[in-house]
């Protein structure tokens, strides 16, 4: 029989060691097995803010070596125009062990250095201009990779099943764009799970963009190569040449029928 216990919160009622193990359990048992094969990644919140003098990341969750790390108060870290690649990574440190906490502790840096060790995670990247500001807003899905005075995510992992994956406001940013022109089937169709608000993980993606480009991805895949080719293809969609092409090959066909 597998039970299912609840302790009862009523007032004047003595905790004891059993009702605490049940919250222990419900806690820090049951969040785990929701994220079950699920890759190491944001799974929501650490949105970034900049201010002239600092980055913040907000609140969040973030999945790393099978824990969960809540992210309750907003994180700062101070930043100044060097006009190279700053990355900023999230570390993760050692656990310590007490008598009566296991604490996980994470912090933030800003680094020129763009390796990442298995206890880091990026969380953007960027070149700043002297005199400029560091924004986080985009005009447009390709202005999210332009090159200075602009945070770069696109290469942030998101947890996703199977592995990590792109920010799914990335690929939000791709549907958004999209829909407001004329698509072919399998574009409809993924920017519709896109905008249904599904997280799509990188085989899903692939699939997407190797049906539509005709092409073979390079393996191993990552962020980077998986928005170079969504940019082909929003290229196209608004371009409308794919269109162009199977309408003269339609006509072509007509032609040769009569």
């Amino acid at each position: 029989m597998n039970e299912q216990k609840y302790p009862q919160f009523e007032r004047l009622h003595i905790l004891r060691t059993e009702a605490l193990c049940s919250i222990r359990d419900r806690a820090f048992d049951t969040l785990p097995l929701l994220f079950e094969n699920y890759g190491n990644g944001i799974i929501s919140g650490c949105k970034l803010f900049t201010t002239p003098k600092l980055i913040t990341i907000g609140e969040g969750i973030i999945l790393h070596d099978n824990f969960l790390y809540l992210i309750k108060d907003p994180m700062n870290v101070e930043y100044s125009p060097t006009e190279n690649y700053m990355l900023l990574k999230i570390v993760f440190l050692p656990a310590l062990e007490t008598e009566n906490f296991t604490q996980r502790n994470v912090e933030i840096i800003l680094t020129p250095d763009l390796n990442l060790s298995e206890y880091e995670m990026e969380l953007c990247r960027f070149k700043l201009k002297k005199g400029a500001v560091l924004r986080t807003n985009y005009t447009d899905f390709f202005d999210r990779a332009t090159e200075f005075d602009t945070i770069n995510t696109v290469n942030v992992p998101y947890a996703a099943v199977g592995g990590s994956t792109i920010s799914p406001e990335i690929i939000c940013a791709f549907a958004n764009d999209a829909k407001n022109f004329s698509l072919e089937t399998e574009d409809f169709n993924f920017c519709l799970a896109v905008l249904s608000g599904k997280i799509l993980n990188v085989a899903q993606i692939k699939f997407y963009i190797e049906r539509r480009l005709k092409i073979e991805l390079p393996a191993p895949l990552n962020n980077q190569i998986l928005y170079e080719h969504l940019c082909l293809i929003l290229q196209e969609i608004k371009s409308g040449r794919r269109r162009e092409v199977i309408g003269a090959r339609r006509r072509r066909r007509e032609i040769m029928l009569e």
